[in-house]
């Protein structure tokens, strides 16, 4: 049992105070950030809709938790405080790397989703040239973060790769039945059409919403 099991036993018994606590800030924060970008002045032509929208909502949030675990991070003090208070210890290098691989996968992730939606509105539909290089950027962070992604799964414990497991099945679980849902009410002519774009921040919305229900169910947040 390493890194993240011992820190959800030290803090196992204030999760629901802190969830409350959480819950009061980031209520008020996600509604005033929904109001600006739905208050955004429209770009040329271009006018950013619903996928958009969330697409940039999800990837700000994964961009502030990256940057707010490598802040931690970056004090091996403060890290260790986090992970056990009662010992006080400075956080070991292997901790260290680990929590720093868990905030670049997440910034890239962010950054990914946020990309296109980027070069859309700075360039209002974006010539091939530009187009290509934005394509050949994701495809390189796409790579660069499996990387990572694998390097945390290698350093993972059994309980943290456990969770892991259980919110890719529930992810996976709830995203088919609701692609079929919908692509069915779709073919009957009841829902509208949605593009694979619609699709996509609506599934890294429900995968982050799911990783959250799961972490705190098992303790780890």
């Amino acid at each position: 049992m390493t890194l993240i099991s011992r820190f959800s036993k030290v803090y196992g018994s204030s999760r629901l105070l802190r969830g409350l606590l959480f819950g009061v800030i980031a209520a008020p924060v996600g509604y005033l950030l929904g109001h600006w970008l739905a208050s955004l002045p429209t770009l040329g032509d271009w006018k950013p809709d619903w996928s958009d929208l969330l697409a940039v909502t999800v990837g700000l949030l994964m961009v502030g938790m990256g940057v707010g675990i490598l802040i931690v991070s970056a004090n091996r003090k403060a890290l260790g405080r986090q992970l056990d208070p009662e010992r006080g210890v400075p956080a070991t290098p292997a901790q260290t790397i680990y929590y720093v691989q868990n905030a670049v996968v997440l910034l890239l992730a962010g950054v990914m989703i946020v990309t296109p939606v980027a070069v859309r509105a700075a360039f209002d539909g974006p010539p091939v040239i530009i187009a290509s290089i934005a394509m050949t950027g994701l495809i390189a962070l796409f790579l660069l973060q499996s990387a990572v992604n694998l390097s945390v799964w290698m350093r993972s414990d059994e309980l943290v790769r456990r969770a892991m497991v259980e919110i890719a099945a529930l992810a996976f679980m709830i995203l088919q039945a609701a692609l079929f849902l919908w692509a069915a009410g779709q073919k009957l002519g009841l829902l509208p059409v949605l593009t694979l774009w619609d699709a996509t921040p609506v599934m890294m919305a429900v995968y982050l919403l799911i990783s959250f229900v799961v972490a705190w169910r098992r303790g780890l947040t």
